[in-house]
């Protein structure tokens, strides 16, 4: 590099040759941090070794990781911490030189939501945004989101969440979160074989069901098939699951009865 300026100055090399930043080149996890540490840590990592391992990258050792997460986070209340793993600069153009990667580790303030989002249920609008197919990259938390930017640039009034479909019209996932829906005394979601991300906290759920013996399907719907659903809930790391109360204008019972069975197993913390 022979010169560059970064918002009118200089910066360092590492920062300004980032393939995170050039091109997406790698993976993230946002955590929840709670009480001095963040919860299903050993969850959260094997997310973001898997997903690294898709692309080729390879982490930092764990032990290294768990010790700079536990220093972030001590004698914090609560927050949000986000890890970002970015291929490190080399090779040219596109073509990566190799798997090791650079770290970036952010605490940020706690969101704060109603109790109402818990315990009454939130609306859900449904996004003219469609996710494109691409198996390669279905189900990680890579870094260029920008479907999801997309989709929440024109969110409606009242919405708490957008569900999103993908390029046949079937519908994936929330903008920030993953969906399921209750038909029958099943649970349903999607596979994410062709799009979305697989969520530390939908695998946690889906584990759950398999505990209360709770039959799983997974498939996608389209939005008429899930406005008949008999319940819907959404999850991430942050909210742990939200029932819905309306999804584009269509009543549902929240929380009903199968999705407060996952949210009592599940005990997540609520950021009130």
């Amino acid at each position: 590099m022979n010169g560059a300026l970064y918002n009118g100055a200089g910066s360092s090399d590492e920062v300004l040759l980032s393939r995170g930043l050039h091109y997406g080149d790698g993976v993230f996890r946002t955590m929840l941090l709670w009480q001095g540490a963040v919860p299903d840590l050993r969850r959260q990592l094997d997310v973001l070794e898997r997903d690294a391992a898709r692309l080729a990258l390879l982490p930092p050792p764990r032990e290294v990781l768990e010790k700079e997460i536990a220093s972030l986070c001590a004698d914090e209340e609560a927050g949000v911490v986000k890890l970002i793993l970015s291929r490190r600069a080399g090779g040219r153009g596109y073509r990566p030189a190799g798997d090791g990667c650079d770290r970036l580790l952010l605490r940020l303030p706690a969101p704060k939501y109603p109790a109402a989002h818990w315990e009454q249920g939130i609306r859900c609008g449904l996004s003219p945004v469609r996710l494109a197919d691409q198996p390669l990259l279905a189900g990680i938390k890579h870094l260029n989101r920008l479907e999801q930017v997309l989709a929440s640039r024109d969110w409606p009034e009242g919405a708490e969440e957008l569900f999103v479909c993908d390029a046949r019209g079937l519908v994936v996932s929330g903008t920030r979160s993953n969906l399921f829906s209750m038909s029958e005394g099943c649970l349903r979601t999607s596979p994410l074989e062709r799009c979305g991300i697989r969520g530390m906290m939908r695998e946690k759920i889906l584990e759950l069901a398999e505990q209360l013996q709770i039959p799983v399907y997974f498939d996608e719907p389209t939005p008429d098939l899930l406005r008949q659903a008999d319940e819907i809930f959404v999850s991430n790391s942050l909210i742990g699951l939200w029932p819905v109360r309306d999804f584009d204008g269509t009543a549902l019972a929240a929380p009903g009865p199968l999705t407060r069975r996952l949210a009592a197993a599940l005990n997540h913390p609520k950021m009130l």
